[in-house]
């Protein structure tokens, strides 16, 4: 009972689970995520999205296209700032909205590689209503596997993880944030550039092509949004 009850300590510290080179524990703080009390409350919706992939959106006429980002708009915002946010949505036309999912589909693995260049494919003014959360989110559903979502969450997690070399740099974000002040660029090519490089890393410890930055995020979520393990 005991040795249960430190190995939920050990996996309720985000900063002793990046270190970790044990698989288990990995893929039991992902499974977390589907264990979130916020991602419980709306299942169907996180399932769906789960599965959305480029394959997915090539098949969207404008309308659907459409149709979705409104879908993803609900699922990604909260609050009073939905209605805003689907407010600057409507003021896309389809046949503009239709123009950014041809730059999306035609992207290739060059230009997969430069964060700002998809971050500036879709982030407002290309979509409206979508900052760099909005944007990056969007990213990491139809290219899993070379984005993450940057949110306030993932910086809150990265800020606990003592070996992370950016660690001041994450501080300096988390703290802007508080205070009220917008994402920059940077930050979000940097949380991105992170979860890139450690879903290499755990790759190469488990096996090709089992971890992506988008599994990252959900992980690093997960740890700042309501303790996992109970804790």
């Amino acid at each position: 009972m005991l040795a249960e009850r430190g190995q939920e300590m050990m996996l309720s510290d985000i900063n002793d689970l990046w270190e970790s080179r044990d698989e288990k524990e990995w893929r039991d703080a992902l499974d977390r995520y589907w264990e979130n009390p916020t991602v419980l409350k709306n299942l169907k919706i996180e399932q769906f999205m789960h599965k959305v992939d480029l394959e997915y959106v090539k098949r969207l006429d404008p309308r659907e296209w459409y149709d979705f980002l409104d879908k993803y708009f609900r699922w990604k915002f909260t609050g009073n700032h939905l209605d805003d946010r689907l407010g600057d949505l409507a003021k896309n036309t389809l046949d503009h909205l239709a123009s950014v999912k041809r730059s999306l589909v035609a992207m290739d693995e060059l230009d997969l590689a430069d964060v700002r260049k998809c971050l500036k494919v879709v982030k407002s003014p290309q979509i409206r209503g979508l900052g760099y959360p909005g944007a990056s989110g969007l990213l990491a559903l139809i290219f899993k596997e070379w984005f993450g979502t940057v949110d306030r969450r993932v910086v809150e997690s990265l800020c606990e993880i003592g070996s992370l070399p950016e660690r001041g740099r994450i501080r300096e974000i988390d703290a802007r944030l508080k205070s009220n002040k917008d994402w920059e660029e940077r930050d979000a090519v940097l949380l991105i550039d992170i979860m890139r490089r450690k879903a290499r890393k755990l790759s190469g410890w488990f096996g090709p092509d089992k971890w992506t930055p988008r599994k990252i995020d959900m992980i690093l979520w997960t740890f700042r949004n309501g303790a996992p393990c109970g804790g």
